[in-house]
């Protein structure tokens, strides 16, 4: 049954206010929780949590603000990922927005350490209060609340792609604090590498869960692509997009209760490396 325009519509802006909520995750009480051991904090301690939550949010909006996200400088925007949307499309403009996040996040490492960012937003607390926090991971603090930021202006500025990626870099360092695993806010890694690393960690801390194999994951995800997805039309160009054969390969484990541990954005990268590598070959 097809829909009215008035319940496209209605749906459309259900969709993007859901898109818009999703971003807040983390939200700063999880963080507060999680990093700052808020749970064992007496009101005190913890109105000192947050009101640091609250000022690093603050230099991060500023920082954002006040630096111009420089996309278009040197940048001839030729060639284009495979994508179903010809060339003239959002993912291309995705692909060459990404090294101007990156640099940004660079840039904010030094303007940390520059501006004594820590040491300005504890210097109202007690000296007590300065070392309590100063035991937890500040910086995995500082992070998350930068990638935030990073989603939310990728949002704004309807790079979609982008956004997701750093709302997703951002979920995965907060899954990295709760096992002690870090990521420096300027080590942009392969996101499946990222994954398959905290969630090898998740599995072998969470006693008998077991630790996911990403590559025999990897290896099933393959082997499905080349048996079942990896026809071409007459002028080369797959039949499947990445996305589509990611989400199709997914869907059928599941439908055998068998989860590879991926997301559908890390399986794609991973055939389209395939991929590449199969056409060179």
């Amino acid at each position: 049954m097809s829909q009215s325009k008035k319940e496209k519509a209605r749906n459309h802006k259900l969709m993007y206010k859901y898109f818009e909520l999703n971003l807040s995750k983390p939200m700063d009480s999880q963080i507060a929780k999680t990093i700052l051991l808020d749970n064992e904090c007496s009101e005190l301690q913890s109105e000192n949590n947050f009101s640091f939550i609250n000022s690093i949010k603050s230099v991060v909006g500023q920082f954002l603000k006040e630096n111009e996200l420089n996309y278009k400088n040197n940048n001839d925007f030729k060639g284009s990922p495979e994508c179903d949307c010809d060339y003239n499309c959002e993912c291309g403009l995705n692909e060459f927005v990404m090294p101007a996040f990156k640099n940004m996040t660079v840039e904010f490492g030094v303007y940390v350490e520059s501006n004594s960012v820590i040491h300005n937003a504890l210097k109202e607390f007690t000296s007590e209060e300065q070392n309590r926090l100063l035991n937890c991971n500040l910086m995995a603090v500082i992070r998350l609340i930068l990638y935030k930021g990073l989603a939310y202006l990728a949002f704004d500025l309807n790079f979609h792609d982008v956004s997701c990626w750093h709302h997703e870099a951002a979920v995965l360092m907060y899954g990295g604090s709760i096992v002690g695993e870090s990521l420096s806010p300027s080590e942009y890694v392969e996101e499946s590498e990222v994954i398959a690393r905290n969630y090898k960690i998740i599995g072998a801390k969470g006693g008998s869960q077991k630790a996911l194999n990403y590559r025999n994951s990897q290896q099933k995800a393959l082997i499905y692509h080349d048996k079942h997805l990896s026809e071409k039309h007459e002028k080369g160009k797959y039949i499947y997009s990445n996305d589509k054969a990611a989400r199709e390969i997914i869907s059928y484990f599941e439908r055998k209760s068998e989860h590879l541990g991926y997301t559908e954005r890390s399986l794609s990268n991973i055939i389209s490396k395939h991929r590449n590598r199969q056409t060179k070959d």
